[in-house]
């Protein structure tokens, strides 16, 4: 149990929980709208690099503070949610993405073997990260048509956001406006 006012904490949950919501958002809508551009040719092959690069560092990122919302928002949570909540820490530590996180997106240089993260090593470590499914991936973070809970990590923040809220009467403007 974390110490403080409950509904003080509550309402900081909402509020972190609604920027994942725009991180996890953002980053996949992104990449698929430039997916789409790369193959209409709107844009060359190097743009389309960046830009995935950009995403998934944002993924990254946005996964590795889930599990620190986690650690110090888990009593918090409602009971109902927790184990879709665990469900998707399992995965991130599973998947490696804190670790993807530390060597690829937050770092150069391999302490281990005294040099610069090259490109195979990167590449092996997304493709952990994506379980070598990089569409599935993006899917089971946000998937529009199917973000029915608990199948996206997208629905599972937006029902424990709400939910908290609910519990809580925390308004819109209490999360958002600070």
């Amino acid at each position: 149990m974390q110490p403080g006012d409950p509904r003080a904490r509550a309402i900081d949950a909402v509020d972190v929980l609604n920027d994942f919501m725009g991180d996890f958002v953002i980053g996949v809508r992104v990449f698929q709208e430039y997916a789409v551009r790369l193959r209409h040719k709107q844009i060359q092959l190097g743009q389309m690099v960046a830009v995935q690069k950009m995403c998934l560092s944002n993924i990254a990122l946005a996964f590795a503070k889930f599990e620190e919302f986690w650690q110090h928002y888990h009593d918090i949570v409602p009971v109902a949610h927790r184990g879709a909540c665990k469900q998707i820490v399992k995965e991130i530590r599973d998947r490696k993405i804190t670790e993807f996180r530390n060597h690829c997106v937050g770092h150069i240089w391999n302490k281990q073997k005294g040099r610069p993260v090259v490109q195979s090593e990167a590449m092996a470590a997304l493709d952990v990260m994506v379980k070598g499914d990089f569409h599935a991936f993006l899917h089971w973070i946000n998937d529009p048509p199917a973000n029915t809970y608990p199948a996206t990590v997208i629905s599972v923040i937006e029902t424990v956001r709400d939910s908290i809220a609910s519990e809580f009467g925390i308004t819109p403007d209490e999360a958002i406006d600070r």
